[in-house]
């Protein structure tokens, strides 16, 4: 079986999305601070951050839904899961004894508990997307007959994409609605599961998008991108000053807002990504190969910050500490990637795969390479 060409416009994606995800747990806090010139900026730009996920979503649904490998139990149970299970209960492992640390409560007792707890209810509160993700990928094999189903029919697609749309209307008007009328429209298929919320939808807008081959006008899409924007954040200060605290019903990820401004964005990417320079490449290959441990650690180490007492109390501290967060991330990960033993723990990859894309000995092997090119 022939593996599938590299998608280019997907290493740009994780990048973003990477960085996202740091600047959106850092710049957090301070949209909790009260209303002021700054968190008009702050709101705009965490607004356009919160598709990190969605994307994230997005990109597993298409590599997923086309992969005929999908059907397969035992690729499945013998290979996808563990790379996602494996990294998940290690680095909650790292966050338990972090949390038991913070509450002074660094024993036996207290460590156990936390663990115990961490099988229903994430040990850090971003750790809730691997859930999802794994139940994504259990249900992945049906998913993926239905959708192969589907694609044969005329109208398949279409049908599909109906489906997607009526979950993401529905998260739009829960977002807008009054309080009154909520439990009119607050379908149970929606609400009690949460699977069948809106990161299903997201999940399988990925691969309608990535599997769509008409081209949509770039000005089209950058309207669309300013327009679903623009409703997030006014919707968010509308809420905001509403109540008095920071309201972030219109940034839900699996709002219905956030994943058509989701969608913008990576139709964006698709049709204008451009392969980067040589140079570029070589310094975000390991970025993209490294992006879910990044993802692990970002909110481990802004809760060190935290504990320290380092804050982002302005918009300046905001970028430099999202920076400083995603780069001790980067160099974290790289190094424990770069450690035998711990490699497929820390990372879902094997120390042989690393060796080839990230750790360490890639990049210094990079430099030797360059070197002696440069020498002949």
């Amino acid at each position: 079986m022939n593996e599938r060409p590299h998608i280019q416009y997907f290493d740009g994606l994780r990048v973003i999305a990477a960085l996202s995800v740091v600047f959106m747990h850092t710049a957090a806090d301070r949209l909790r601070c009260g209303i002021s010139t700054q968190w008009y900026v702050l709101n705009v730009l965490i607004s356009l951050a919160f598709t990190a996920v969605p994307l994230f979503f997005m990109m597993s649904g298409y590599l997923l839904m086309t992969s005929s490998k999908t059907a397969d139990l035992s690729v499945l149970f013998r290979h996808r899961l563990p790379r996602l299970v494996i990294p998940l209960a290690g680095w909650t492992v790292v966050a338990v004894l972090w949390n038991a640390f913070r509450a002074l409560d660094l024993t036996p007792g207290g460590v156990w508990t936390r663990l115990v707890s961490s099988l229903y209810d994430p040990a850090m509160s971003h750790l809730w997307y691997m859930y999802m993700l794994i139940v994504l990928y259990l249900i992945s094999p049906i998913l993926y007959g239905g959708v192969q189903a589907l694609s044969k029919q005329k109208y398949g697609n279409i049908f599909l994409f109906v489906l997607v749309a009526l979950v993401s209307l529905h998260t739009m008007l829960m977002a807008v609605l009054p309080e009154a009328a909520k439990p009119y429209i607050n379908l149970n298929l929606f609400s009690r599961l949460k699977i069948l919320d809106g990161h299903l939808a997201t999940f399988l807008l990925g691969y309608l998008l990535g599997s769509c081959k008409k081209k949509i006008p770039n000005v089209l899409l950058a309207l669309g991108v300013a327009a679903t924007l623009a409703a997030i954040a006014v919707g968010t200060w509308w809420l905001t000053a509403r109540t008095g605290e920071y309201n972030q019903r219109f940034q839900y990820q699996a709002s219905g807002y956030v994943v058509v401004l989701s969608a913008f964005v990576f139709l964006l990417f698709k049709q204008n990504y451009r392969t980067p320079p040589a140079a570029v490449k070589a310094l975000s290959r390991p970025i993209v190969a490294l992006s879910m441990p990044i993802y692990f650690m970002h909110n481990i180490f802004l809760s060190m910050l935290n504990y320290k007492g380092i804050k982002a109390q302005s918009l300046a501290s905001v970028l430099l500490i999202t920076l400083l967060a995603f780069a001790a991330s980067f160099i974290v990960t790289k190094t424990v990637a770069t450690i035998k033993p711990i490699c497929y723990i820390a990372t879902g990859m094997t120390y042989k795969d690393a060796c080839k894309s990230c750790n360490w000995v890639y990049t210094f092997k990079k430099i030797f390479r360059r070197g002696a090119a440069e020498e002949q």
